[in-house]
Formats: structure tokens, sequence, C-alpha cells
């Protein structure tokens, strides 16, 4: 389905795709199908995010995606957003009066602005499926919904860069910009308009370590609408409580905190409790296929974390150490919550990832600067692997 407000945009289908793949070619970029990234990682300082409100909602709207139906999906959103909004009158007004029953508990009107979204955002999770449905058409070869918004993004990237200012990050339905001024927060909001987008300030960074096109670890500003003057982190590594008490936030490190979940797709978790087994036997205590662990210090009776992998075409078994957890001992939480074995926890492990932050924010500039943990600067240096049998 062609693009006709984007000039340059190119379709290219499988058939005719030099590695047999489908390819949305626009301004020298593969757009994809899914929403545009961009990153430019390393350290900054005074940043702003700034996100569109529903973008796939939008598009679908501007793209008159559903013909005669694309007003019935459209006032659907503007119900929803009347509700996040709390303007609960006008909300009953709406469809039809067909929600006001369901708004006489003003309390419970969170729960109605879910359903809602959850059922817009099937309809265009339905546009881009590949079985049939009601709202999949098969000229749609491009997922049309999610194109738009990314060929928006990318002519977006380049109007905030040919002004002279550095484009961070752009996430699907985002844009973070470095030290923006009046002036460019002025030109992303009109631009949006013009493309039927609504551009509102998400975050508003004070200093923000982007580390690569999913991961970033930053202190809000004053001036940040949700939470002013904390850290904040988006990616699994900052994530991580210990990590992020520990070097951030500054709040006491829990139980909880020194608990890991693991899971594996097949098969299943074992934990081998060999420590004082003889060289090369064995004790394995099933697990299942989800587990919360705690590391526990050597010669406290502690399990190697493994899964059994059997291959089927031969039927040998093999036990390999989760992933993550090589060279430490678990035992399940809820077995040590609340006991001695509390004591015996192997903060080694959660140590490791300390260190692992450290180096990763290393990488773009002065760590105990960013963080402003000058304290810790002869605090943490890297542990010593080991490794258990």
């Amino acid at each position: 389905m062609p693009i006709n407000e984007f000039p340059g945009y190119t379709f290219v289908p499988k058939s005719k795709s030099e590695d047999g793949k489908a390819h949305n070619y626009y301004r020298g970029e593969d757009a994809g199908f899914g929403g545009y990234v961009y990153a430019e990682p390393g350290i900054y300082g005074r940043a702003v995010c700034f996100d569109v409100s529903g973008m796939h909602p939008s598009s679908i709207r501007a793209l008159n995606l559903f013909g005669e139906y694309t007003k019935r999906y459209a006032d659907l959103v503007d119900a929803r957003t009347a509700i996040k909004h709390k303007d609960f009158e006008k909300a009953r007004g709406m469809l039809d009066g067909k929600l006001a029953p369901y708004l006489n508990d003003e309390g419970k009107a969170k729960d109605l602005s879910k359903a809602l979204k959850l059922a817009q955002n099937s309809c265009y999770g339905m546009t881009a499926a590949t079985y049939q449905n009601p709202f999949r058409d098969p000229r749609n070869e491009n997922n049309i919904v999610a194109l738009r918004g990314a060929l928006f993004m990318i002519n977006l990237k380049h109007e905030v860069q040919d002004r002279g200012y550095t484009v961070i990050h752009i996430k699907t339905d985002s844009i973070k910009v470095a030290n923006p001024d009046k002036e460019i927060a002025d030109f992303i909001l009109d631009y949006g308009k013009k493309y039927g987008y609504s551009f509102e300030v998400e975050h508003a960074f004070k200093k923000i370590c982007l580390v690569n096109d999913a991961v970033y670890i930053a202190k809000l500003d004053e001036d940040d609408p949700d939470s002013p003057g904390e850290w904040t982190a988006t990616g699994a590594q900052f994530q991580i409580p210990y990590v992020f008490k520990s070097l951030f936030s500054k709040e006491p490190i829990t139980f909880d905190d020194l608990c890991v979940t693991n899971s594996v797709s097949k098969s299943a978790m074992y934990l081998d409790m060999n420590e004082k087994l003889p060289e090369g036997e064995h004790d394995y205590r099933f697990i299942g296929r989800v587990g919360q662990f705690c590391p526990i210090k050597p010669g406290f009776g502690g399990g190697v974390l493994v899964r059994k992998n059997t291959n089927p075409l031969t039927g040998v078994t093999k036990y390999d150490s989760v992933s993550g957890c090589k060279g430490y001992r678990f035992l399940e939480s809820e077995d040590i919550r609340g006991t001695e074995f509390e004591e015996n926890i192997d903060t080694r492990y959660f140590e490791a990832m300390v260190d692992g932050a450290i180096e990763t924010i290393s990488k773009f500039g002065d760590f105990y600067d960013f963080s402003e943990n000058e304290s810790l600067r002869n605090v943490y240096s890297p542990t010593d692997a080991f490794s258990v049998r």
C-alpha cells in the first residue's frame, strides 16, 4: 500500500529483493516493518523526550484505514483520551452514551481506560496479522500503520538535525533531543500536528547515558512532569534493583533485591546439589521452568543451577548452566527467606553486575561524575571470576 505523503518512499517485495526479504526504503534508510529506532549512544546533559500520544491510532485515523468505520475507531480513541484526562462528562456523551453506565464510579475509570486501550491496540495488531480478519487488508504488505509513523520519525529526525540540534534517540513514537530550547520544542509540536500527531513532553532529563537503542540510565530534571530529581532506567542492565539502588537511587538493599528469577522455555531447571559429593557425581533437584533464587556463598549448601537438555536424535542428555549463572551456587529464595541463610547470600553475584554497569557507562565518560558517586571511585573494582564444578 502506498504512502503518498512521503515522496521517495520505496517498497521492495521479497520477489524483487536481493536478500529475499521485503524492505521499506526511505531517505537512504531501511525503515523496517515496526517502529523506527535511531540512537547516538553517549553521555549527555540536559535532554527532553517528546512522545507522540497514540501514534498508531493517529496513523490509522490519518490513513482512513478502515474507511467508513475509521470514525468509529477514532471515537473509541477519543473516548479513552477523555477518560485518561479525567474529562468524565465528555466521555459520558461519547460513543452514543454507551460508556456512561461504566463511569458512575470514577474511581474505576482507570480500568475502563485500559479496556479501551486494549481494544484499540488489538485493532492495530490485526491490521498486520498474517491470518485473515476484518481489520486485515491483503494489500497491506508493508505494515502501513507502523510504517507511516516510522517515515514521519525519519523526516522529523532530519528536520531537527538540519536545525543544528542533536537527536539522541528515537524509539517508535518518541524522540529525545539534547539541550532543546523553546524554538525546537515548538517546532516538534507543530511539525507533529501537520501529520496528525500530538506530541507531549514525556520526560525532561538533567543527564542521560544512552548505551544503545534500547538501554539508558538518566536523572530526571526538576521540570520533569512525573518524577523530578529522580533516577530512571530503561533496559534490564540498570533496572536490576541491586544495581539501581547501589549506584543511583541509594535506597536500602532488601532481601527481594538479592533474589533473581530465572526461566527456561523448554525442558526444565535443576539444582545440582553436588557440593559435598565426589568429583563427577551429581544430585539433581527438580525446579521446573521458572524459579526464584538467591546466590549462596561456596561451602554453604548451594547448588549449581542447570537446565536439562536432551538431544531428540541421539537421546543423549546434558545439564548445562542456566544463562548468567555459571560460576555461582544457588538456593530457592523461599527456602532461605527469614532464616540464618540470608547471611550466606553471595553478593559477589550482584557486585559483578554493578561492575558491569560501571564499565558500560565508563565507555562514554566518567561514571563517578555522571552518577554523582565520587565516593565510590575506590570502592568498586572488577570482581575476580571463580568457578564451581
